[in-house]
């Protein structure tokens, strides 16, 4: 079971990608523009952007709430349902998510500040799946556990920043001023809370170790050998 912090974590973003795939439901009117598009044009590659649009909208919707399942200690118990269905997920995500991402960001609203924070963010995204297949075949779970919490750190992106966007407005602040910060909030925020979370988990780690290691010394029929070679010479001088 997930802790308080981690429960409220994952509903948030359940109810964040449940109002985002509801709003999105537009693009996939191929009879119909969406308002959004509209604002773009005209566009220097219009097929290839609507194309990149629809595909990276429909790869986020189906891969953030497979990310956020693989993180619950019900799958990860699970390690054939796990390594199946994280193998599945990653691939969509590296070859779907990534890649039309890269291709939108280049005409984000904003201007090269906001196109730069999407591009950090593909590749913080990047990096961690394929740190995290690598460190997966390596068995270190733990440099594992990290690379995808920062996948899913940054794919929460979609969600907290429109929720940024919209508190931002309410105050009057600069529609632009407010896209930036609605991004680069996020990603900024979202890097250092999965890094603060993973050093928590190692600290965590290295804390128990010892213990285990002192455990096992404890109980090792060597050590109650050792224990019984110290007891008789001692027993012995006391005669």
């Amino acid at each position: 079971m997930l802790d308080l912090p981690g429960r409220l974590f994952l509903a948030a973003m359940l109810l964040g990608t449940a109002l985002i795939a509801w709003m999105s439901l537009v693009y996939f009117d191929f009879g119909t523009l969406p308002p959004f598009a509209i604002e773009k044009f005209p566009l220097r590659f219009e097929a290839l952007w609507l194309v990149s649009l629809r595909v990276h909208v429909a790869s986020a919707l189906v891969t953030l709430p497979l990310c956020l399942l693989l993180m619950t200690r019900a799958l990860q118990r699970r390690p054939a349902w796990h390594r199946w269905l994280g193998r599945s997920t990653g691939f969509v995500v590296l070859f779907g998510v990534v890649p039309t991402g890269i291709v939108l960001a280049f005409d984000a609203k904003g201007g090269a500040l906001v196109t730069a924070g999407f591009l950090l963010s593909a590749a913080i995204v990047a990096w961690g799946i394929a740190h995290g297949v690598v460190t997966a075949r390596r068995r270190d779970f733990v440099s594992h556990r990290r690379a995808m919490r920062h996948v899913v750190a940054q794919m929460s992106v979609a969600v907290t920043s429109r929720v940024l966007i919209v508190a931002l407005d309410t105050v009057g602040v600069d529609p632009e001023l407010a896209y930036v910060a609605a991004l680069w909030g996020p990603v900024l925020a979202s890097a250092l809370v999965a890094e603060l979370v993973s050093l928590r988990s190692r600290l965590a780690v290295l804390a128990f170790v010892p213990t285990v290691e002192r455990t096992r010394r404890e109980i090792s029929p060597l050590a109650l050998v050792r224990a019984r070679a110290v007891v008789r010479p001692v027993a012995r001088l006391g005669r």
